[in-house]
C-alpha cells in the first residue's frame, strides 16, 4: 500500500508539472498513449522490415508530435483526435495495401481505430468511425476479389471469408468496449441517483431528528411551565397547613402525583438528551449510606399503611465517602424501587448495598409478578415492556429501566436483573466506586433568610401570570416589607428598569417578543450605572443546555430551573442581595 501510494503521489507531482492542456486525468492518459505510440514508430522505422519504414513511420510519428504541440497550443482535442485517427487509417490501409489486402493480418488493427475517438472525444464520434472501419475492411475485401490489391489474385469465396472473419472479430472487439461503457455510463448514472436519493433520505432523516429534538424541547417547556405553579404553589400550601392533617394528607397527595408527573417529564426529557449524546455525568463526593437511605425513604409513606415488607440492607463495611454523580445515582435507585413497589402486591421489597471492594452492588428484591422467560429480552427497550397489558394495569411509559441501565453506562458500570414469573424479580447494578476522603465543609446552601424586615425591591419577568404570582407570593412570604414589580417580557422589564432601579431582577428566559436573552444582555449593555449592575437571576423551565448556556453567557448572576423550590429560591436571592451588598 506504501509503494501504491508513493507511485500515486509521484504520478501527481508528474501531472502538475505539465502544460494546462494534459492535466486533466483523461487527457494525460492519452499523452501517454501518443508518447508509447510515437515510440513505437520510432522503433519500427529504425530496425521495421519494410522498404517504405523510415519514412512512413518518421512522418507518421511527426504528426503525431506536430498534433500534440497543436494541443498544447490551443487545437481542440477532439480535432486533434480525429486527424490522428485519420492519419492513423491512412497508415494501416498502405500497409495492408503492401502486405496482401483482405488477407493481411494487419487488417486487425483497423479494430483500434474507434476506441480513442469513443472514450475522448464522445461516443458518437465512436460509433462513426467504426462504420468507417467496417467500410474500410469491406473496400479492401472488394479490392482484393478484383485482383487490384499487388501480390493478390481474386480468390473468390476465401476473400469474401476473410473479410467476414475479419469484420466479424472487429466488430465483436469494437461493440463490446463500446457495450460496457455505455453500461457503465448507465450503471454510474443508477449510483449516483442512488446516492442523490440516499443523501435526500439522510438530510430528510437529519430534519426528523431535528424537529424531534425541537418537539422534546418545547414540549418538556410547556410541560415543567404549569408543573412549576402546581408544585410550588402547592409547597406554599402545605407550609401553611401543617397544624391541618387531613389538609396536609391530601396536599401530600397532591404533591405525589405532580411528582410522578414530573418523573414522566424528566424521563422523556432524559432519553431525549441521551440519544443525542448531551447527557453528562458530573460526579461529586458523596456520602453514600445517606444517598441509599433518601433513595429508600422516598417510598415509605407509600408503604407505610400497608402489609407489604419494605427494608433497606446496608453492608458495614461500606465506604463512607464515594465519588460518582449523586443525582444520577439517585435517579437510578429510584426507578428501580419505584417499580419494585408498583409490581408488588405481598411480600417484600428489600434494597440492599454491598462493598465488593472494589466496587458497590446495589440491589432491589421483590416478591412481585415477576418477568415471563420470553419478555425478558425486551424488558431494556424503549417503550417497552414485558406485558402489553402491563400499562394498562400498572401504568408507565416504558422508559425508565431503558434510561436507567444507559444512566449506569455513564456512570462506568453495568446493570442487570433475574427474574421469575410469579416469584419476584432481583434487579442490581454495579458500579466501580472507590473510597474516597471525606470533602471539605461547606456552608449550607439553603442559609435562613436573613434580610426579612429589609425593603428590598424585585423585578419579576415572566410571561405566565401564573408564574408570577408564585414567585410573589414566595418573595412576599420572606420579604413581607418587599416591593414587587411585574413584566410580562423582556421589553416590559427593560421600560420598568429604566423607570427605576431595583435590588434584584427574577427573569425568565422563553417569552414572546424580546426573551429573556435579549434582554438581560440589553440590560447588561445599555443601561446607565448602576442600573446595568443589578443582579439577574435567570429562571427557566427550558433544560436545553445550549440555550441554558446563552442565556448564562448574556450576564446572568444566578440561574435556577422550574419547577424551583420554594426555600431553595429565596436562599439563592438572598446570597445575591447579600453579594450585592458586601
Amino acid at each position: 500500500m506504501g509503494w501504491g501510494t508513493d507511485m500515486r503521489r509521484l504520478l501527481q507531482r508528474w501531472q502538475n508539472r505539465l502544460p494546462s492542456a494534459f492535466r486533466q486525468d483523461r487527457r494525460t492518459a492519452v499523452l501517454l498513449f501518443a508518447m508509447l505510440v510515437i515510440a513505437l514508430l520510432l522503433g519500427l522505422a529504425e530496425f521495421g522490415q519494410y522498404p517504405q519504414a523510415p519514412w512512413l513511420f518518421l512522418s507518421t510519428a511527426t504528426v503525431f508530435l506536430a498534433l500534440l504541440f497543436a494541443v498544447q497550443r490551443g487545437l481542440p482535442w477532439a480535432v486533434a483526435i480525429h486527424s490522428a485517427t485519420a492519419t492513423a487509417a491512412l497508415v494501416l490501409l498502405h500497409l495492408i495495401w503492401t502486405s496482401g489486402g483482405v488477407f493481411s493480418p494487419r487488417l486487425g488493427w483497423l479494430m483500434l481505430l474507434p476506441l480513442l475517438p469513443f472514450y475522448v472525444v464522445r461516443p458518437r464520434a465512436g460509433w462513426l468511425w467504426a462504420v468507417l472501419v467496417l467500410l474500410m475492411q469491406l473496400g479492401m475485401a472488394a479490392a482484393s476479389y478484383t485482383g487490384w490489391v499487388p501480390m493478390v489474385q481474386a480468390q473468390g469465396q476465401p476473400v469474401l471469408s476473410s473479410w467476414f472473419t475479419f469484420s466479424m472479430v472487429s466488430g465483436a472487439l469494437i461493440l463490446l468496449p463500446m457495450l460496457y461503457e455505455r453500461l457503465y455510463q448507465r450503471a454510474m448514472r443508477e449510483s449516483r441517483e442512488h446516492g442523490r436519493q440516499l443523501e435526500l433520505k439522510r438530510q430528510e432523516l437529519e430534519h426528523t431528528l431535528q424537529m424531534r429534538e425541537l418537539f422534546m424541547a418545547t414540549v418538556s417547556h410547556e410541560l415543567r411551565t404549569p408543573m412549576n405553579a402546581i408544585l410550588g404553589f402547592n409547597a406554599l400550601l402545605m407550609s401553611r397547613v401543617h397544624n391541618k392533617p387531613e389538609a396536609l394528607k391530601v396536599l401530600q397527595h397532591t404533591s405525589q402525583s405532580a411528582e410522578h408527573l414530573m418523573t414522566v417529564i424528566n424521563d422523556i426529557l432524559d432519553y431525549s438528551q441521551l440519544q443525542a449524546g448531551r447527557l453528562e455525568i458530573h460526579p461529586e463526593v458523596i456520602e453514600l449510606r445517606n444517598v441509599a437511605q433518601n433513595a429508600f425513604d422516598v417510598f415509605l409513606p407509600r408503604v407505610q399503611n400497608t402489609t407489604l415488607g419494605y427494608r433497606l440492607e446496608l453492608d458495614p463495611e461500606l465506604p463512607t465517602w464515594v465519588h460518582t454523580d449523586r443525582h444520577r445515582l439517585m435517579q437510578v435507585l429510584v426507578n428501580l424501587l419505584g417499580n419494585a413497589l408498583k409490581f408488588t402486591h405481598q411480600g417484600e421489597v428489600v434494597m440492599r448495598v454491598q462493598w465488593e471492594n472494589p466496587g458497590v452492588r446495589f440491589a432491589v428484591c421483590d416478591t412481585g409478578i415477576g418477568i415471563a422467560q420470553e419478555q425478558q429480552s425486551r424488558i431494556f427497550s424503549r417503550f417497552s415492556q414485558a406485558d402489553l397489558g402491563i400499562h394498562s394495569r400498572y401504568g408507565g411509559n416504558g422508559l425508565g429501566l431503558a434510561i436507567s441501565r444507559q444512566l449506569v453506562h455513564l456512570l462506568g458500570g453495568e446493570m442487570g436483573f433475574e427474574s421469575e414469573l410469579g416469584v419476584g424479580s432481583r434487579f442490581w447494578l454495579q458500579l466501580p466506586l472507590q473510597a474516597c476522603a471525606a470533602p471539605p465543609r461547606r456552608p449550607s446552601a439553603r442559609p435562613e433568610v436573613q434580610t426579612a424586615e429589609f425593603p428590598w425591591r424585585f423585578l419579576l419577568v415572566d410571561d405566565h401570570a401564573i408564574n408570577r404570582l408564585l414567585a410573589q407570593q414566595v418573595l412576599r412570604a420572606a420579604w413581607p416589607k418587599a416591593d414587587i414589580v411585574e413584566a410580562a417580557d423582556g421589553q416590559q422589564a427593560l421600560d420598568r428598569l429604566a423607570e427605576g432601579s431595583f435590588d434584584l431582577v427574577l427573569m425568565d428566559m422563553v417569552m414572546p417578543g424580546m426573551d429573556g436573552i435579549v434582554a438581560t444582555q440589553r440590560l447588561r449593555s445599555t443601561l446607565p450605572l448602576p442600573g446595568r449592575q443589578v443582579p439577574v437571576l435567570g429562571l427557566t423551565a427550558n433544560v436545553n443546555p445550549a440555550d441554558l448556556e446563552a442565556f448564562q453567557r448574556a450576564g446572568l448572576s444566578g440561574l435556577m430551573l422550574k419547577p424551583f423550590d420554594p426555600a431553595a429560591l429565596c436562599a439563592r436571592v438572598e446570597q445575591l442581595l447579600l453579594q450585592r451588598g458586601g
